[in-house]
């Protein structure tokens, strides 16, 4: 309540609490041995009461009058404290934290998975230009369809919790990405590549800030990523990245450089590697409520070989699944296609959202 409402409310009840008592008074059994001193004293008694009752109702009748005269809205104000509103750099590190508990918690669960990656199935993958020369090694009785099922995987499980305090979270993960030509039945419906991609890393959740930014977390990995072929199809390598991914607002930047585990020259499979693939990832997100769209940058420029990867995903039904388009241009989508130019567009549905798998890649 305003002041003034609280001082109409308690001259109110001063008055009715002195009426209460003038009734009382009046109203009191007079003794016929009273002596004419205590009379006297109890007709002072009352006029007094009646004075203060007096100027009580000019009071109330000033207030009350106060009270008409202020606009409706203010009248109905009430004491509530102002909401004090969190900054964007405080929101990222809340969301950081809130999203480690999360994942805390579902790996203690022995019935839930926790998400690494994106998860995703494109029923619909088509590209302008699928890799012909790599899948004669496949089959030779028909070329590969431009129409495909692509899908990923992708799961994590905590090893060791807090290992430098509140932070340093040991992870085992493992991604796995396939392109199938389930349409292919002229050929089988091979699967025409499968990466298998296991990692080792730790986590450690932060919250420095710079330039209006959160570095919500950083990751340091030990990762291979191979397709599980023999020769000629073997493709693999050996990396050790930092991925550093940084929050402001509804935005989310990630830089993942890598540095590639040297191979003896007899047991590469693809030394030139480096030339289509680069020396890591950049990552640029936003989210338009439970909207996401998310753009990968990867490859050489000095080599002139890029990829780029354009995700955009929205909720359906009741939020678990989601509606995903990703377009894919460039080199370095698969291991068998590093050096393979493609064009690709794909749909289907994907399950956790980007901003609370806490890594930007892919």
């Amino acid at each position: 309540m305003t002041s003034l409402t609280r001082s109409v409310t308690l001259a109110g009840a001063a008055l009715a609490l002195l009426l209460n008592a003038g009734v009382l008074q009046a109203g009191a059994p007079q003794s016929g041995q009273r002596s004419g001193e205590h009379l006297a004293e109890s007709g002072a008694d009352r006029a007094a009461l009646q004075a203060r009752i007096q100027a009580l109702n000019e009071e109330l009748e000033s207030l009350h009058g106060e009270l008409e005269a202020l606009p409706e809205d203010e009248g109905l104000q009430t004491d509530v404290a102002p909401v004090d509103v969190i900054p964007v750099e405080e929101v990222a590190a809340m969301e950081a934290m809130e999203r480690r508990q999360l994942e805390l918690e579902s790996n203690r669960n022995p019935f839930a998975i926790t998400a690494y990656r994106r998860n995703y199935l494109f029923p619909a993958s088509y590209t302008t230009n699928p890799n012909r020369e790599a899948f004669r090694e496949i089959s030779d009785i028909n070329g590969p369809n431009d129409l495909e099922v692509k899908f990923q995987f992708s799961a994590k499980v905590n090893l060791l919790e807090g290992v430098f305090g509140n932070t340093g979270d040991l992870y085992f993960a493992y991604t796995q990405r396939s392109w199938w030509q389930a349409y292919n039945t002229d050929s089988s419906s091979p699967f025409r590549e499968t990466n298998y991609e296991p990692e080792i890393f730790m986590n450690f959740d932060n919250a420095w800030r710079t330039m209006g930014w959160t570095n919500v977390r950083n990751r340091l990995a030990l990762n291979h990523l191979s397709n599980g072929r023999s020769d000629p199809l073997s493709r693999s390598w050996n990396r050790v990245y930092l991925e550093s991914i940084f929050q402001r607002g509804d935005w989310a930047f990630s830089l993942a450089p890598h540095w590639r585990i040297p191979e003896s020259k007899s047991e590469d499979d693809n030394p030139d590697i480096d030339r289509f693939m680069g020396y890591g990832d950049v990552s640029l997100a936003r989210r338009f409520g439970d909207n996401e769209l998310s753009l990968l940058w990867r490859g050489n420029p000095s080599a002139g070989n890029m990829g780029t990867q354009l995700d955009y995903s929205w909720p359906l039904f009741n939020g678990n699944v989601r509606g995903h388009v990703q377009y894919y241009y460039g080199y370095g989508e698969s291991m068998i296609d590093y050096d393979h130019r493609n064009h690709r567009l794909s749909l289907g549905f994907s399950l956790n959202p980007l901003f609370s798998g806490g890594s930007m890649l892919r």
